[in-house]
């Protein structure tokens, strides 16, 4: 579904990303993890084809960029970290919007809109206010229903927790393991690694700009105490910090 080769991304003189090598199969839920800064967010830009790679290849469903950048967009369901949601519209508005670039049937519409809206949200009522009304949380519970209005094969996934209560979290990850099948595959990029565990078959691990680890769920957690966050944390070398200059404060 995903194919990634050889992929490098750089700005002037700075690497971002080198020699990434990556395949993401139907049926898969893939978790991204790394530090700030580490190239998550450009990957997945790379992938969206929002910025070029400096080199390398790119493949999605058997198809790659820029010819057929119509046709794989219109597979793929995409929450970005910060939602693009218009305050001045309503909710409805905003997915009658997505509705018309995804080129949604109109007698499709409204039941599309109302069973999402119906499903992640509590009142049905919000459905009417101004987006800039919205809570955090009901702005990110919106941008999931953005990314999957026109039925995607594919979501890539940015933070998607951010935001969101732990309730509404739960209700999230167990919508998404429902929806993913052997046809569908999952991209989440997330710091809650509690949530990342819940969901995710694979984990991949972007570190000092290259892919430190790409494996199953099941086999990293082996390497490490059998916590994710500890696994994690012992894979990215991180020293403790000391806390000597601060004993003015702590004691």
């Amino acid at each position: 579904m995903i194919t990634v080769s050889n992929l490098h991304k750089q700005y002037g003189t700075k690497a971002v990303l080198e020699d990434i090598h990556l395949t993401i199969h139907p049926g898969t839920c893939v978790g991204l993890l790394g530090n700030n800064g580490a190239g998550k967010s450009t990957l997945i830009h790379i992938l969206l084809d929002l910025i070029p790679s400096t080199s390398g290849e790119v493949s999605l469903f058997g198809m790659g960029y820029p010819e057929d950048t119509v046709a794989i967009r219109k597979r793929i369901g995409v929450m970005p970290e910060e939602e693009l949601i218009h305050d001045e519209l309503t909710g409805k508005e905003q997915l009658d919007f997505a509705c018309l670039l995804y080129g949604i049937d109109e007698s499709e519409r409204d039941y599309r809109i109302r069973t999402l809206f119906d499903f992640f949200f509590d009142d049905a009522g919000e459905l009417n206010k101004p987006c800039g009304t919205y809570s955090a949380g009901m702005r990110k519970k919106l941008g999931m229903i953005i990314a999957l209005l026109h039925k995607p094969d594919l979501l890539l996934l940015d933070e998607p927790f951010s935001g969101l209560d732990p309730a509404a979290s739960q209700v999230l990850i167990r919508f998404l393991s429902l929806w993913l099948n052997e046809h569908r595959a999952i991209l989440v990029s997330s710091h809650n690694l509690n949530y990342v565990e819940q969901m995710a078959s694979h984990v991949a691990v972007i570190h000092e700009r290259k892919l430190a680890y790409y494996d199953t769920l099941s086999n990293f957690l082996v390497q490490g105490s059998g916590m994710i966050d500890q696994t994690l944390f012992a894979l990215l070398k991180s020293e403790p910090k000391s806390h000597e200059s601060l004993q003015w404060l702590l004691k």
